[in-house]
């Protein structure tokens, strides 16, 4: 039986949280002891002991079929420890379209987790994924509640399942499930070998700077507050601060879910005019600027050079597109402009129907409030050195 457990969470609009919450209610339920923590605060290489028994668990969304890179950042920082158990857990987006459920796909993700952890000395125990309610809500409409509900009912009922074999003491290896995301890893690297790295980068670098605020915005700061990669800065213009996203971003959707004036959007529009400044030619264009002035120069015909210099051109006119995006939508005619063009303004918002913001980072705060106890508790020297 899992006597202790030790729960990682990364969650955006708390579909992995609660799966956390479902996992804790069943190991306690068997006289078990589990301890629940967001990574944004948490600290493995404090926390785990050279003689940890307590069974680890890692719990994140799927992310292009991986990790989001926050995750990953944090599995590589664990300790090397030999034989502590541990289970690797993804949540994945899942659609109701009438009476059929379409399940989600976490393709390589709790491979990678577990492949990671192995080489660390973890004995991995399990690793599957769940389905839980579509949470992309830059991309599409929220669900409606009941249908995130059936979702979540028939998740519980797999997750049971999954639980009771893991307290019966057998692993999680060779499923269904599990054949299920294989397949899916094995046709993404066959089609797109480097698609994971395409993505966790298009993520950061570009769908995150589709993000901006309505003129609903009353410069709160709450979703830079809760923003658990801290990605969002509150830059004051004029008699009020509105926020910006930075390129930690990874497109969580906790900002946009939870905001209560729905103030948050994803420009789609903005993406389209962002799409044409980062795709133009202008490596072609120089080049053939320079061969017309300077005869007899060669021509680049190398394709890694010429991605190479795109990328000297791609880089810079991202930063400062974005940053002239963002002022501009300082006007308010503008900024109606974007928001009447983008498909958020009318999309249903979503977040886990039992999950509040104060959910999210209470973990947070308590565990800020323990440290500071703990400094206080100590001498004034010991605290200053």
């Amino acid at each position: 039986m899992i006597d202790q457990a030790l729960l990682y969470m990364l969650s955006g609009t708390g579909n992995t949280f609660r799966v956390g919450c479902w996992i804790k209610e069943m190991i306690e339920a068997d006289g078990g002891t589990v301890e629940l923590e967001m990574i944004d605060e948490a600290g493995p290489r404090e926390q785990l002991n050279s003689k940890e028994t307590r069974m680890i668990g890692l719990l994140f969304p799927a992310h292009g079929f991986m990790p989001p890179w926050s995750m990953i950042k944090f599995i590589l920082r664990f300790p090397v420890r030999r034989g502590t158990p541990a289970i690797c857990v993804a949540t994945r987006g899942s659609f109701i379209i009438g009476p059929l459920k379409i399940p989600g796909a976490s393709g390589f993700a709790t491979f990678f987790a577990a492949l990671v952890l192995l080489l660390k000395g973890y004995r991995i125990k399990g690793l599957f994924s769940l389905d839980m309610p579509a949470n992309m809500l830059n991309l599409h409409w929220g669900l409606k509640e009941h249908n995130s509900v059936r979702i979540m009912e028939k998740t519980f009922v797999k997750l049971k399942s999954f639980m009771d074999r893991l307290q019966n003491g057998k692993h999680i290896y060779f499923t269904l499930n599990n054949l299920w995301e294989a397949m899916w890893s094995v046709i993404l690297f066959w089609l797109v070998p480097v698609f994971p790295v395409i993505y966790l980068v298009f993520g950061r670098m570009f769908m995150g700077k589709m993000m901006f605020s309505n003129n609903q915005c009353v410069g709160c700061g709450l979703c830079a507050k809760s923003c658990g990669n801290q990605a969002i800065k509150m830059i004051r213009v004029g008699s009020k601060q509105v926020p910006f996203w930075t390129y930690h971003c990874e497109n969580c959707m906790r900002c946009m879910a939870y905001c209560n004036k729905k103030a948050v959007e994803a420009g789609h529009s903005w993406g389209v005019v962002l799409y044409y400044i980062t795709a133009v030619p202008v490596v072609f264009w120089i080049s053939l600027w320079l061969r017309e002035r300077v005869p007899g120069l060669p021509v680049v015909q190398n394709y890694w050079i010429q991605e190479l210099l795109t990328v000297f051109y791609f880089l810079p006119a991202l930063i400062i597109s974005y940053r002239l995006f963002w002022y501009l939508i300082r006007i308010k005619p503008i900024n109606t402009l974007f928001t009447y063009t983008t498909l958020t303004r009318f999309f249903r918002r979503y977040h886990e129907p039992q999950t509040r913001l104060k959910h999210l980072t209470l973990l947070t705060r308590k565990r800020q409030l323990k440290t500071k106890k703990a400094k206080e508790s100590l001498p004034d020297e010991t605290v200053q050195n």
